[in-house]
């Protein structure tokens, strides 16, 4: 591998000709010039074919396929890609214009780690809300109490990809990146930078907001299931496992709370309590709270 690193961004999109254009322009605007961008649209309904091609940038490989949600879309694009380093991106976010450079300065300092995130934020596409910034390095229990992790920020190397893919099971969509990091992260470890690197956008129509409570405990208990096969997994993660459950119920307090199902929020809030009562101190608990008070 040289020091001028070949990155392979990988872009699933299903329905989001509204939304794509922004993102591909992102990539237009690098400051960095070695990389790919792999477009793997899911079985789309409406142009994004169309508009994917007024870009009119030769770095832009698009390729359309049966829909099978993100998680296939992914790894079909692992499999395009030709790069030494793969990210993801979704077809609603955007890079900025050193993110590249940021990610091959750090990666020859980090003499070529096998899974790295750097830092990302959310917002609108006027504001930013939060930045996530502040995760610590080469330490696996991050991924413990959720997913800090965002698609934009995360760098594995291509030859992992051998093994080490996506789960497909579409039940899983939503969650599947989480098991996906948590595999990766107790194999290889997770090293990190802090500079940020891209935006999460913030709509009413992303797809992790519409969630229904049959699909979040389903969730739950896919990724749990899935991710401790892994016997990494079950050495790093074993001991917290009730915790990770914990953690969980009040991620689907807070979907249901933004959905407007305050009394089931309650439930799993207190439900994590019951299992994890160390929750009560945590910032996201009470976050939950003032979801379901207001």
């Amino acid at each position: 591998m040289t020091a001028n690193t070949k990155f392979s961004i990988i872009i699933p999109t299903y329905n989001r000709a509204d939304l794509i254009s922004d993102t591909l322009n992102s990539l237009k605007q690098q400051q960095y010039e070695n990389f790919e961008i792999i477009v793997v649209d899911d079985g789309s309904t409406d142009n994004t074919g169309e508009v994917v091609d007024a870009i009119q940038n030769d770095k832009v490989f698009y390729f359309k396929k049966e829909n099978a949600e993100r998680a296939a879309a992914r790894n079909f694009g692992i499999r395009k890609a030709s790069g030494d380093y793969i990210t993801f991106l979704d077809s609603d976010d955007i890079l900025y214009p050193d993110a590249l450079s940021i990610a091959n300065e750090v990666i020859n300092n980090m003499k070529y780690p096998d899974f790295l995130h750097i830092g990302y934020e959310t917002g609108t596409k006027e504001k930013v809300s939060r930045k996530i910034d502040r995760l610590p390095d080469n330490d696996p229990l991050v991924l413990r109490d959720g997913n800090p992790l965002s698609c934009m920020g995360t760098f594995v190397k291509k030859e992992l990809t051998n093994s080490f893919v996506f789960n497909e099971d579409r039940q899983l969509t939503g969650s599947e990146d989480w098991e996906y990091w948590l595999r990766l992260a107790a194999n290889f470890g997770l090293r990190t930078d802090n500079r940020v690197i891209g935006r999460l956008i913030e709509h009413d129509s992303r797809s992790v907001i519409n969630v229904s409570e049959d699909q979040l405990v389903k969730r739950k208990e896919l990724s749990l299931h899935y991710a401790f096969i892994d016997k990494a997994v079950q050495q790093h993660y074993g001991p917290y496992r009730k915790r990770m459950e914990a953690f969980w119920n009040i991620y689907t307090a807070l979907h249901l709370a933004m959905s407007k199902k305050k009394r089931l929020a309650l439930k799993y809030l207190m439900t994590s309590f019951i299992q994890f009562p160390q929750v009560l101190f945590k910032r996201r608990f009470f976050s939950v709270i003032k979801k379901i008070i207001l």
